[in-house]
């Protein structure tokens, strides 16, 4: 037999980093419709949040507007009064009770000077003036529980027993520009807002949960709802694709049996009639072909598994090698073989045995004349990789996520006596077995199939 070509960079020949696809099973509708809700719900929890937010903003906006016009209009208020004289900060006090009930205060300042000369209302230290406030009409101060509206009094230096005439600065003096000027500081705390805003904010919290779990709820409902006439269709189908699968192997095997005896019974090999007999004995072969890989797939949607049991994937391995010999020895392709001993797995054996046959067939079936395959299987920690290598026609980097659809073939041609199920049986397989399966493939290289198993380990307990 011809030698294989010099491995690639993971060791086969024609493996190549244009693509690879994993095989997956179909998924559920009932896994479908669990996304699909979870989709909805994380779309409808980025809209309720979206609007809490400007709510949120809104009101906070709202509110902090108000206290920008309550401040403005003490301001006007006051601005006209004159500096309190010294001693009668307790009357203005008195007389002013509201100040301090609503948290509010109002502080004098004297140009040039740093502390306040009066206050009125609550008492909370806010520190200097901001820098600049004497070149502003109004300034603004805030803090983080507070805000605050600078402003001049309008009467200015009246009753300030610390004012002084202006006088002419020389030039480059750092003297105040305004001495004697009297300025309003008229502030509010931010508390009572900044409450109103946490009471807010776990209102619209509870209101935005509330709205998932009934909108959840409520859709869960009108898809299962939905989804019930889909179901039991599928399952009608299902129940149709076995019991169908069943009957027709009685007939096919009936017409088999028929087209051997004639193909005996024939006179003249080669003649007509022994034409006709070989093409409908090779015909309902691809028909039994076809109704077993039907079976098996409807059986494996209905997940009918029996206990798997540890199976020695090297002995399987080479009992199918063994029934491919004839056929690999015929189209003159060479073969490379690697397994080490003691590969075990758990699982179900016939169904191993059919996801590596069908592995073995698809790289008989599509591999060139002259051609070569390689098996090799390993222990990668607690995984046993098997890799199926061929120097085939190879697959189109866009091909690659098909490969293991139901019924894809890559080339129309159905002369090969391909059903387009076996890649995804073995898919199938490979999933039901905790498994994933990979190919990578280039046009006119060849194609590399990986499968991955859960090792079988002796503490392992005997389920899948």
């Amino acid at each position: 037999m011809r030698g294989v070509r010099p491995p690639g960079p993971l060791g086969w020949p024609g493996r190549t980093a244009s693509g690879a696809a994993r095989g997956r099973p179909a998924r559920s509708l009932a896994r479908q419709q669990r996304e699909l809700l979870l989709l909805y719900l994380a779309s409808l929890a980025g809209v309720l949040l979206t609007v809490a937010v400007v709510v949120r903003g809104l009101i906070q906006r709202s509110e902090l507007a108000q206290v920008h016009g309550r401040l403005l209009l003490i301001g006007e208020e006051l601005s006209s009064l004159p500096l309190p004289k010294p001693g009668s900060e307790r009357d203005l006090q008195e007389s002013r009770k509201d100040f301090a009930a609503a948290g509010e205060q109002v502080e004098w300042f004297v140009s040039g000077r740093q502390e306040p000369v009066a206050r009125l209302g609550a008492v909370r230290n806010l520190g200097p003036l901001p820098k600049n406030y004497s070149n502003r009409r109004l300034s603004w101060q805030a803090g983080p529980d507070w805000l605050a509206l600078v402003r001049p009094v309008d009467a200015v230096g009246a009753g300030n027993p610390a004012a002084k005439p202006a006088t002419e600065s020389a030039p480059g003096s750092t003297t105040d520009p305004e001495p004697g000027r009297v300025w309003l500081r008229i502030s509010e705390g931010l508390e009572p807002i900044q409450e109103r805003q946490r009471q807010l904010e776990y209102a619209l919290a509870a209101a935005v949960l509330v709205a998932l779990l009934l909108s959840g709820l409520s859709a869960w409902g009108l898809a299962r709802r939905a989804v019930a006439p889909l179901e039991r269709s599928l399952l009608r189908l299902r129940q149709f694709s076995l019991d169908a699968s069943h009957e027709l192997r009685g007939p096919l095997a009936a017409l088999s049996a028929n087209a051997e005896m004639g193909l005996l019974e024939s006179e003249e090999q080669g003649g007509g009639q022994w034409r006709r007999f070989v093409a409908i004995a090779s015909a309902t072969t691809q028909m039994e072909q076809l109704v077993e890989d039907l079976l098996l797939v409807a059986r494996q949607d209905e997940e009918r598994r029996e206990a798997p049991m540890p199976v020695d994937l090297t002995a399987l391995l080479e009992d199918q090698l063994a029934l491919h010999r004839d056929g690999i020895r015929l189209r003159d392709l060479g073969l490379q073989v690697d397994l080490p001993q003691g590969l075990l797995v758990l699982g179900h054996q016939p169904q191993l045995q059919r996801l590596f046959r069908n592995l073995l067939d698809n790289a008989l079936r599509y591999n060139r004349h002259g051609g070569s395959i390689a098996v090799r299987a390993e222990r990668r920690g607690g995984q046993v990789r098997i890799e199926v290598a061929d120097t085939g026609r190879g697959l189109a980097a866009d091909q690659l996520p098909q490969v293991f659809d139901r019924f894809w073939r890559a080339s129309e041609d159905r002369t090969d006596g391909g059903s387009g199920l076996g890649l995804a049986i073995a898919s199938r397989i490979c999933a039901a077995h905790g498994g994933r399966i990979q190919v990578s493939s280039q046009p006119e290289v060849g194609s590399c199939f990986t499968v991955d198993l859960p090792a079988l380990r002796s503490e392992a307990p005997s389920q899948i």
